[in-house]
């Protein structure tokens, strides 16, 4: 989608459709900063009760071509009190669907009219772009036919009357977060054989065109420097595993370590997982692809640190050379860890990148990002992220993101008393601890592959998917915590 902010009165330009926001208060005084023709339209309907300006709340109106944009389209933000970043991004994400069915392909959107409450231009810029390309996303994936019928907006204008280099630069930051987002949703929602290891390598290798350094290690390589816990995940699998390495910016600045899981497909390995809803299980690499999509971002961002991103990818696959339940592993760290559940694959990849980001890189603070447990799931639902943080300073850097981007986060208990589960009468741990607690002993499990390195863990389960449009969210793939991330790492220094 291109982005452009033009310096002009929005009543003297043409779009095949203009989008003007209201408060309620706006609606309620008919106090409000159109002139002309638009300011008729606007109190005509709010006068006959049509336009109340209520959140979400839309009127489409038709103007002159020859004098005016073909379309006016009237949307209510609700109290102004009630506008913060997170209301004014699901509200034009939701509209930016409608506008998209209209089959419209140039919006242009006042920018002085959604700058109320505590937002000013340059914060509308952003989330507006943001907010129009997340929730107009309409990817096709992987159709064939009738694709002249997928609609897309293809271009939007933000309107000022004020000078437009910062909110430019703000608009563009929008862009290429939201556009990460999409990729990481493109990527999560693929089928899981077109998105191999080998596709996801492919991905990462594609960052090189924006500086990012990029190292894959084959299987071969990763038995050959001890990545045995990851190797032991992919001996059931004919699929090549890929051991992705990405790294951006001088290694002289701090260094900042993204760990995903990207389990290309489970099926839950000898310990076979039910057969209802397993497809799902295609988007069991969505930690890799957040991975993935946030270097991207913040390589075009060109943000002043080193960032490390390690992306574990294999199918976990029964077939006759399948690890079992029971087997030992002698891990990257030297850990030695008893297999209780092929289904557990995640922990597995998992805690070898862990500790080859810490022995190779030492970084300043390592986040790592896996769809880990259903317990996440029924614990916090589709609404939140779970998280477990090692350090109480990382933990006030993700919820401070968390309150920018509006991707809710909860922090987790991360007891030393719930490693009484993961005792092994045969090994140093055994890798799961049962059903009670589950997503808390599968975050004590992974800490012991940390060292005393700050770290925070996400459990995205339940994150993953939703079965509906909604806000700047379309149905599919959230793309969740990629805004989450580039929060964080752009607010570094702060």
């Amino acid at each position: 989608m291109k982005i452009n902010v033009k310096n002009v009165k929005i009543d003297n330009e043409k779009f095949p459709l203009l989008l003007v926001t209201l408060t309620e208060e706006q609606a309620q005084t008919k106090k409000f900063k159109l002139r002309g023709s638009l300011k008729k339209m606007a109190l005509g309907i709010i006068q006959l009760g049509d336009f109340k300006a209520q959140r979400d709340e839309s009127t489409l109106l038709y103007g002159n071509p020859r004098t005016q944009s073909e379309r006016i389209l009237f949307l209510g933000l609700g109290k102004k009190d009630e506008v913060t970043p997170e209301n004014l991004r699901a509200t034009i994400g939701g509209v930016s669907r409608k506008i998209r069915d209209l089959g419209i392909e140039e919006v242009g959107i006042s920018l002085s009219h959604a700058a109320v409450g505590n937002l000013n231009e340059v914060e509308c810029a952003e989330i507006i772009a943001g907010a129009f390309i997340m929730g107009s996303f309409n990817d096709a994936y992987h159709k064939t036919k009738d694709l002249n019928k997928i609609k897309s907006i293809k271009e939007i204008t933000l309107l000022t009357e004020k000078p437009v280099e910062e909110i430019t630069r703000a608009a563009k930051t929008g862009q290429i977060i939201a556009e990460a987002v999409n990729q990481c949703k493109i990527l999560a929602w693929g089928a899981p054989n077109i998105v191999t290891p080998t596709r996801l390598a492919e991905e990462a290798k594609s960052l090189e065109a924006f500086s990012v350094k990029v190292k894959i290690l084959e299987r071969d390589d990763a038995k050959k420097i001890g990545l045995n816990s990851f190797i032991m995940v992919a001996k059931g699998t004919l699929e090549p595993p890929k051991f992705i390495i990405m790294e951006y910016g001088d290694p002289k600045n701090e260094t900042i370590a993204l760990i995903g899981k990207a389990i290309t497909f489970d099926s839950g390995g000898i310990s076979i997982k039910p057969s209802e809803n397993m497809h799902l299980m295609k988007a069991d690499m969505t930690g890799g692809a957040v991975v993935i999509a946030c270097m991207k971002a913040v390589a075009q961002l060109k943000l002043p640190l080193h960032v490390v991103g390690i992306v574990p990818a294999t199918d976990n696959m029964p077939d006759g050379g399948a690890y079992h339940p029971g087997d030992v592993v002698t891990t990257y760290s030297g850990l030695t860890v008893e297999i209780i559940s092929t289904d557990a694959e995640g922990r597995m990849v998992l805690n070898d990148a862990l500790s080859y980001a810490v022995q190779n890189y030492k970084p300043k603070i390592m986040l790592d990002f896996a769809t880990l447990t259903g317990a996440m799931e029924i614990a916090l639902g589709e609404h939140a992220m779970g998280y477990f943080a090692n350090n109480d300073e990382v933990a006030e850097r993700i919820e401070m993101a968390s309150k920018a981007s509006g991707e809710r986060v909860w922090r987790m208990p991360l007891w030393e008393v719930y490693d009484e589960q993961l005792k092994s009468d045969v090994a140093d741990w055994k890798h799961t601890g049962g059903r009670p607690g589950g997503a808390v002993t599968a975050a004590r499990f992974l800490s012991k592959f940390v060292s005393d390195t700050p770290w925070a863990h996400f459990d995205i389960a339940g994150l993953d998917e939703q079965t509906s449009d909604k806000g700047y969210n379309p149905k599919g793939s959230k793309g969740p915590a990629v805004r989450l991330v580039v929060d964080i790492l752009r607010n570094w220094s702060n």
